[in-house]
């Protein structure tokens, strides 16, 4: 998030190629493609990534180009990720054992069976399993071929990069404090100019 907030903290992308002509068009075919599909309740999909409307993070309705701020595409990028606690799947295997022992009479579950349960339990608590979502604001200069990804998380920001690739087929690099020093430094010969230190999260 952080397109519509007051403040936010973004990393900054350049398109390593020239963006193909007809941008916008192409741009509208891909965020359709590409967009975010809900995951089925009953499924064993633990994942789901895709585009998004940055003013609306259910819809996935691109056709009115209000995705179009000229020079500027906004959108979002939205992961929806399903979660087993921990002390779910630690309670669930308990139960499962004791169920176990019962049934055949044994005092130990054997290696082979307990993976069996495990895999089995595992599967039935990610069936029942509500996924988690989360949203990454996305602002593309057209004109410029710069990208900001408003999220500093290390994970998010490699997945944003791989998923803006597959999309679009356009590879982006980091801006790294460096590199925009140095233009900074030819848009202002003489001028001491300083940036803050950008760092990354695990999350």
């Amino acid at each position: 998030m952080g397109l519509y907030t007051g403040s936010a903290s973004y990393v900054r992308y350049r398109l390593v190629e020239d963006q193909p002509e007809r941008i916008k068009e192409i741009a509208l075919e891909k965020l359709k493609q590409f967009s975010f599909r809900e995951i089925e309740a009953g499924t064993l999909n633990e994942k789901s990534s895709g585009w998004v409307s940055a003013e609306n993070m259910a819809s996935t309705f691109f056709d009115d180009l209000h995705f179009c701020k000229e020079p500027y595409f906004a959108f979002s990028l939205r992961i929806d990720v399903r979660r087993v606690p921990g002390l779910a799947m630690k309670a669930a295997m308990l139960r499962e054992e004791i169920k176990y022992k019962k049934t055949t009479g044994l005092e130990v579950v054997r290696k082979k069976d307990r993976d069996v349960l495990k895999d089995q339990v595992r599967q039935d608590l990610v069936r029942r399993s509500l996924p988690v979502p989360a949203l990454f604001d996305v602002c593309w200069n057209t004109v410029t071929g710069e990208v900001l990804f408003f999220s500093t998380s290390a994970a998010a920001n490699e997945e944003f990069a791989v998923w803006f690739l597959r999309s679009f087929g356009l590879k982006l690099a980091r801006l790294l404090p460096y590199d925009l020093a140095g233009v900074a430094a030819e848009k202002n010969p003489g001028v001491e100019i300083r940036f803050p230190t950008v760092s990354f999260t695990d999350e």
